[in-house]
């Protein structure tokens, strides 16, 4: 006869979740709530043990929680897990990686603010550092459950590696060095996600392979100044390739999963903490730099001009 499954999940942290992914709109918010507190919390390797969590607290069932979960995927709050390599770490049959809670509240705590009493506000912000304790506890600094050695590979959203990153630069200032295609990176929730870091006066450097929003950089620019070095390709030279360096701490190497309208989460990666490998993407990252053209206005209007033509 088997252990019975304990859980550390309590009602109100449930209820915490549900509040915020509410403000959030993310679908079905109960459900995707019972299964993120039960991943931060417990970190179950099993679907059964999710699922005894949600009969037992919230007399949720297995299709629903499924919807849940599916739900935190699309919204870019979990990215599942598809291997790992050169690591000891079990991650389990049920395996995803969640963003950290500081992160979702942070995004949502002015929107809360306007719709909670004070006492209930103040409740749930004391309670972020205990959930960002079981966090690191389960998932280790990077939330990837790596420490310095290994590597694992994800199906993500766009959201959830801008997320990932948003922490990283919360705990540790550090530079990030960004490629992508630009086609949607400009574009909300995605900008709004990445004034986060500026705003947190990180200095970043981004590579674009895309100049349909000169009046939104140019605005960027003058805006946060030298803290964003941005450089340019008139055309595409890698592809669906995307790729974050945070300073030493981790780096992220992805593909974009076309068609390009593909639902989220719409790309694959691989999540390296061993600083060997940190070191040979950011000198992949600055090769790219080096042959990339310097942001200014006059030769985006270039450029601009000859597509045009």
């Amino acid at each position: 006869m088997g252990c019975e499954y304990k859980t550390q999940v309590k009602l109100d942290y449930i209820q915490d979740f549900e509040m915020m992914f509410e403000r959030m709109k993310v679908h079905r918010p109960r459900e995707a709530a019972v299964y993120y507190a039960t991943l931060v919390v417990d970190c179950p390797k099993e679907f059964s043990e999710f699922l005894k969590v949600a009969e037992d607290l919230a007399n949720i069932t297995r299709r629903p929680l499924e919807t849940g979960r599916a739900s935190l995927l699309k919204s870019g709050l979990i990215a599942k897990v598809l291997f790992s390599n050169e690591t000891d770490e079990d991650f389990g049959r049920e395996s995803y990686l969640p963003v950290h809670p500081r992160t979702i509240w942070e995004d949502v705590k002015s929107d809360l603010k306007q719709v909670v009493v004070e006492d209930t506000y103040k409740i749930i912000e004391n309670r972020i550092k205990e959930y960002g304790d079981f966090y690191t506890q389960n998932f280790e600094k990077y939330g990837i459950k790596l420490k310095r050695n290994g590597n694992v590979t994800l199906q993500y959203s766009g959201k959830w590696i801008l997320y990932n990153m948003l922490n990283n630069c919360l705990e540790k200032n550090n530079g990030l060095k960004i490629q992508v295609g630009g086609e949607r990176f400009f574009n909300e929730p995605f900008l709004k996600y990445f004034k986060k870091f500026l705003d947190l006066d990180a200095k970043v450097k981004l590579i674009v392979e895309n100049t349909d929003k000169m009046d939104l950089i140019k605005e960027l620019k003058k805006l946060y100044g030298d803290n964003l070095e941005i450089r340019y390709f008139k055309e595409e030279v890698s592809g669906t390739m995307r790729n974050f360096v945070y300073g030493k701490e981790i780096a992220v190497n992805g593909i974009k999963i076309l068609p390009e309208a593909h639902d989220e989460p719409s790309y694959i990666g691989t999540a390296y903490v061993n600083l060997k490998d940190i070191e040979v993407l950011d000198e992949r990252f600055n090769n790219l730099w080096q042959i990339a053209k310097p942001w200014g206005e006059s030769n985006i209007k270039k450029e601009v001009a000859k597509k045009n033509n």
